[in-house]
Formats: C-alpha cells, sequence, structure tokens
C-alpha cells in the first residue's frame, strides 16, 4: 500500500524514469528548441565541472552550480523532466523513509534546499494539519516548486528564496543534500584526499553549517537529515559536528542507501536526531 501511494504519487506529479536526458528534451520540446537546450545544458555542465575541479574567481563552492540549476528550472516542465532522469529512484527512496517516520513530521516543518518541491508538497499533502516552508537558493526553483504546489492543490505549503526569508524555528527541519555544498567550498584540485583527513578535521569543518541547521530548530525539535555520504570519516565527522550543536541520534532511524544519481551511483545517509535543550 506504501509503495503504491508513493508510486501514485509521483506519478501525479510527472516523475518518470528516464534514459536519457537528450531524447527527453527533444520529445517535449520538439527537435530545434530540444537541441539548443541540449547545447547549452553541454556547456553548463562542462562549465559547472570545470568550477568543481578548478574554483572560479573566488566563487565559493555553494555558487558553482547556480546557473545549471536555475536552467534547469526555468520552468516546471524542464525541472520534471531533469528530476526524472536524475532522481527517479532517489525521490522513491526518501519518500519511502520520510513516510516511515513520519510522526517525526508535525507542527511547523521547513525544508531547507527544497529544489522544485517535490518532497515539500508530498509533505504538505501527508500532514494537511502542518505548516510547512520551503526554501531554496534558486529563484527560479522556487517558482517552479510554487507552480507544483498550485498544480496539486496543496494550500499548506509556502516557498521563499533563501535570501529573503528571515531564520524561524520550527518544529522539524528536514534537510535534502544541502551539507556538500555548504562545507566543501575549495576547489577540487585544491583538497587533500577525504580519506587522509581525520575525523577531527572533518567534525571541524561541518560544525559552522551543523550549527546554522540547529539554530532552526526549537528544543527538542527534530532534525531529519539525508546526505550523500559513503561511511568513513566524512559521515563520522558531520555526526560529530551535529552532535557538538546539539543535534541528538535517534536510535533506530537510520537508514543507508544507494541509487543511479545521473550516470553514477551514489550512497546516501539518512538519519533523525532531536535537538536537546530546554
Amino acid at each position: 500500500m506504501l509503495d503504491l501511494e508513493i508510486k501514485e504519487y509521483l506519478s501525479k506529479v510527472g516523475i518518470r524514469r528516464l534514459h536519457a536526458l537528450d531524447t527527453a528534451l527533444i520529445e517535449a520540446f520538439g527537435q530545434d528548441e530540444g537541441e539548443r537546450h541540449i547545447e547549452r545544458l553541454t556547456h553548463l555542465y562542462d562549465q559547472s565541472e570545470k568550477r568543481l575541479v578548478y574554483g572560479e574567481d573566488g566563487i565559493s563552492f555553494l555558487h558553482r552550480q547556480e546557473e545549471i540549476v536555475d536552467y534547469l528550472n526555468q520552468s516546471l516542465q524542464m525541472s520534471l523532466l531533469a528530476a526524472s532522469f536524475y532522481d527517479h529512484v532517489f525521490f522513491k527512496r526518501v519518500l519511502e523513509y520520510l513516510v516511515k517516520y513520519d510522526s517525526f513530521c508535525a507542527g511547523e516543518l521547513v525544508d531547507i534546499g527544497c529544489g522544485n518541491g517535490i518532497l515539500t508538497c508530498f509533505l504538505a499533502l501527508r500532514h494537511p494539519e502542518a505548516v510547512i516552508t520551503g526554501i531554496e537558493l534558486s529563484q527560479n526553483a522556487v517558482l517552479a516548486a510554487s507552480e507544483l504546489a498550485a498544480r496539486l492543490q496543496v494550500d499548506n505549503v509556502q516557498f521563499y528564496s533563501a535570501d529573503r526569508l528571515r531564520q524561524k524555528s520550527c518544529d522539524t527541519l528536514f534537510s535534502c543534500r544541502t551539507v556538500h555544498e555548504n562545507v566543501i567550498w575549495r576547489a577540487l584540485c585544491e583538497e587533500p584526499e577525504p580519506a587522509s583527513l581525520s575525523v577531527e578535521e572533518h567534525t571541524r569543518r561541518h560544525s559552522a553549517y551543523a550549527t546554522e541547521l540547529a539554530a532552526y530548530i526549537k528544543p527538542k525539535g527534530y532534525f531529519i537529515s539525508v546526505e550523500r555520504y559513503e561511511e568513513g570519516n566524512a559521515y563520522t565527522g558531520l555526526l560529530r559536528a551535529f552532535e557538538r550543536a546539539g543535534l541528538c541520534q535517534i536510535r533506530g532511524t537510520h537508514m543507508q542507501f544507494s541509487c543511479k544519481n545521473g550516470e553514477n551511483t551514489a550512497v546516501f545517509q539518512a538519519m533523525i536526531f532531536q535537538k536537546t535543550g530546554v
């Protein structure tokens, strides 16, 4: 029943399995426009890869992929095609996790780094009594998410650009794939191999963002984290940084899963924490 509910939601949204994004773009936009999108995306991916590897004029890691994110979210149709190709299985796995632990999703919930709102809208539909806010850096993604919410007739969710919303305390904070962008800031060619760094060094690198995330959460509130990490020093450092920020792991909520991420396979760690304090 659970699997059917998730499949029906993703189908209603328009998420489907795509084997080739290029083919889907031509089918959706026609030969000429589709080829223009392919050419532009190829350029942006090449540019993004160079920025990630070599850096560029002091642009921080967080902002090295902004152009491609904005391009992929220029319309809801384009956004859903990209999500279908890159994240079809990923969304299914995360939704399964959220449903399994949906007792932690109540009251005021903030989805930080909400992207095009697919996960956010699911939470809003499943928890109509909750007040849900999606926060995203890309204004294009905010517009796509708002359009998706209107299409799904979800009335308990709002989406905001991160630079327009003052930080607010919430009962539950949901963070999906935001840590890497906010922690790894130097060009990859300047970084030592992650495996060569100590747990303490990884803890130090993660501490500022862990503290920033914890500040969103009310005392005794919950933090749902889904991040792309292999097991090892980096993930252990992240967990220690969360702990030092006052976020205590809730036993039995950890889940590791892997899935295709575009043409590659990625490993993800999901975990729920509770903020200490009164």
